[in-house]
């Protein structure tokens, strides 16, 4: 089983690097066609529609618009990614993410932070269209990107390439960088410089290694990098989502969150992680009911065993702990 599954992560990685290497070459209407393809063509594969269908049920937000506006909205962003690489020049790739995604009112919160000359970790989830709307808000707040390093260097020079066509700031990751510690160093000296660095938390983790959360009237599992690197730079992190209105995506930011060291006897550092993950998870959960359509990730693999109770993957919430921990958080929240 394993194998097969390399076997298909090689695959796809193949296919997508080819397509990146092809796509100077292919027309926009071949790509406007393409499009069109993978709309209809991506709710009618039986495998991938099932997944999506019973994810969102399992969300308990499955309904058939969000359901056929999720794969509309997949088609542009896959489409997207193959005409960033086919207009390339920077200004042209803004014009599009000008053209298709808008700030809502919110943007006030990093832009405050930013021309503060203070850092924050910026903490989006995967929002469908995710390729362009970092280019958007780059229009109006400077975004650093950290790339690690790979074996693969086409996979590197691909993200490199998305980033600077995007307008994105890069912070590669140095070669000789080997463990955990020197990654974040890097990362919180960035942080400490003003630097404002986007991180995406909603990577479904083991239990045995992520941080646990309450998400959906369920416990998943968060990766800690997000509130930890905040924790150790002093800096808050800053949640993205997005919503639809009509065609256009707009995104929102939540208040900041930050992240303070707690007492031993309040549960220390872990704890700290934990709490500011919650808020997190908080605002990430009201994202999924409100505009389901709008998360990329409901036929990842992960949180398909998330959302069917995979043990490894989640676990069950008390709801009388869960109730009280949700009101003694809301009191310390500002």
């Amino acid at each position: 089983m394993s194998a097969l599954r390399n076997m298909r992560r090689w695959i796809t990685a193949n296919a997508t690097q080819a397509l990146w290497r092809t796509a100077p070459a292919i027309p926009m209407p071949i790509i406007d066609a393409l499009q069109w393809t993978l709309n209809r063509g991506g709710r009618s594969l039986p495998m991938l529609a099932h997944v999506v269908r019973e994810n969102m049920r399992a969300a308990g937000v499955f309904d058939e618009i969000a359901f056929h506006d999720y794969f509309r909205h997949v088609a542009r962003h896959l489409s997207n990614g193959l005409r960033i690489r086919r207009l390339r020049r920077r200004e042209d790739v803004a014009k599009l993410a000008h053209e298709e995604i808008n700030l809502d009112a919110t943007v006030a919160i990093i832009k405050e932070i930013a021309q503060s000359g203070r850092g924050a970790v910026l903490a989006p989830a995967h929002c469908c269209n995710y390729l362009i709307s970092l280019a958007r808000l780059r229009q109006d707040v400077p975004i650093y990107i950290y790339l690690r390093w790979s074996r693969d260097q086409r996979r590197v020079a691909m993200k490199r390439e998305w980033c600077e066509a995007a307008g994105l700031d890069v912070i590669i990751e140095p070669p000789n960088v080997s463990n955990p510690a020197a990654r974040a160093a890097v990362c919180v000296d960035a942080l400490r410089e003003g630097k404002v660095l986007a991180i995406t938390p909603d990577i479904a983790q083991k239990a045995s290694e992520g941080i646990p959360v309450r998400w959906l009237n369920r416990e998943a599992y968060l990766p800690t990098g997000p509130a930890s690197l905040a924790m150790l730079a002093e800096v808050p992190i800053i949640p993205l989502f997005a919503r639809y209105e009509s065609e256009t995506q707009f995104l929102y930011f939540e208040e900041p969150v930050q992240v303070d060291l707690l007492s031993r006897a309040e549960g220390g550092r872990p704890e700290s992680i934990r709490r500011a993950m919650q808020v997190w998870a908080d605002g990430f959960g009201r994202f999924v009911q409100n505009c389901p359509q709008a998360w990329f990730l409901w036929g990842d693999s992960r949180w398909t065993k998330v959302l069917r109770g995979d043990a490894k993957y989640s676990g069950v919430v008390n709801p009388s702990v869960n109730e009280q921990t949700t009101n003694a958080q809301t009191q310390e929240t500002p």
